[in-house]
């Protein structure tokens, strides 16, 4: 079976490429002309730098069974760069599987970002109305618009995903660094509560979610179904790393001016910054809780990694390449 997956080279894209290998699927790998292989040097796989043209794309696309458009911008430079990529270049992807004789399943990952923080103690689910509370949550929301607009003529599904964690992410790493040194930091309080899903289970329910003409045409939120707070997380990473960390917050109107200032320095040197505004009123929110027994129920896939294996598993990939 011929599969496609843009942005393959990453985080996510990388596992999901492997997963694709070992089951047997013929994969082409879309990415960014000049990208660098990283995590897939020597898989056996098609690679195509090609970006996101869509005369390029409708030729990889042709033949292919599923597409998964996983490609997307979570740091900008600008406002525009976000709209370009994760909304255009959604559009380019989606109007390329319309472009076939026989159209592929499309699965398209979105963020849970696209309809913001949970209001009124409800969970986040495809019934949540949306209010992003920032550009990359608002590109993605546009990007969904796009996908579900071309759903009489292509098989889509999105998934909203949760913070996705496991070997290869560097900004949790930043977290287990910080423990490792006996810190912890955050911004807002402790007790937030979240969902959030381990890259295996992220994938095992990317696998699952074209087996099942359920899926069709839907939108679920992808995450573990465990509730945390990210004290709980904290606390699981100093348990791996054999430390109990000092607590700290620091307040939303003292991580403001903070950000701001890093937003200045990156424009200045032309780059993302890794930390502003908007940022910081996301990360901030008391509640990013999803009702996941949808996705569940359709694909018949069960998450298999609850937080304490993830964290263990995480933190032993880490220190054997190094990275702590």
């Amino acid at each position: 079976m011929r599969t496609i997956v843009t942005g393959g080279a990453g985080f996510i894209g990388s596992h999901l490429i492997e997963a694709l290998l070992a089951r047997g699927d013929d994969v082409a790998c879309v990415e960014r002309p000049g990208s660098q292989r990283g995590w897939l040097e020597g898989a056996e796989i098609e690679w195509a730098p090609v970006g996101l043209d869509s005369e390029e794309l409708k030729k990889i696309i042709r033949g292919s069974s599923i597409v998964y458009h996983v490609a997307g911008l979570t740091e900008a430079r600008t406002a525009a760069e976000y709209y370009s990529v994760n909304t255009e270049g959604t559009a380019r992807v989606i109007e390329a599987a319309a472009a076939q004789q026989t159209p592929p399943r499309v699965i398209f990952l979105s963020s849970i970002a696209a309809i913001g923080p949970c209001r009124n103690g409800d969970r986040l689910s495809r019934h949540t109305v949306p209010h992003p509370l920032s550009h990359y949550g608002l590109s993605k929301l546009f990007a969904e618009a796009i996908v579900h607009a071309h759903a009489d003529r292509v098989p889509v599904t999105v998934l909203r995903l949760s913070s996705v964690y496991g070997p290869r992410e560097r900004a949790v790493l930043k977290m287990f660094q910080m423990v490792q040194r006996g810190l912890a930091i955050t911004v807002g309080g402790w007790n937030r509560e979240a969902n959030v899903i381990y890259v295996k289970d992220a994938v095992g329910a990317l696998l699952a979610a074209p087996t099942s003409p359920k899926t069709i045409g839907q939108t679920y939120c992808l995450a573990h179904p465990q509730l945390i707070r990210w004290l709980d997380f904290a606390r699981e990473i100093g348990n791996v790393m054999e430390r109990q960390p000092i607590m700290v917050s620091i307040p939303t109107r003292v991580a403001w001016p903070i950000a701001r200032t890093v937003e200045v320095v990156a424009k200045v040197r032309r780059v993302a910054a890794i930390l502003n505004r908007e940022r910081v009123r996301e990360i901030s929110q008391d509640r990013w809780v999803c009702d996941v027994r949808e996705i569940f129920a359709d694909t018949g896939y069960r998450p298999e990694y609850a937080l304490a294996r993830g964290i263990r598993e995480t933190a032993i990939w880490y220190k054997e390449v190094g990275w702590l």
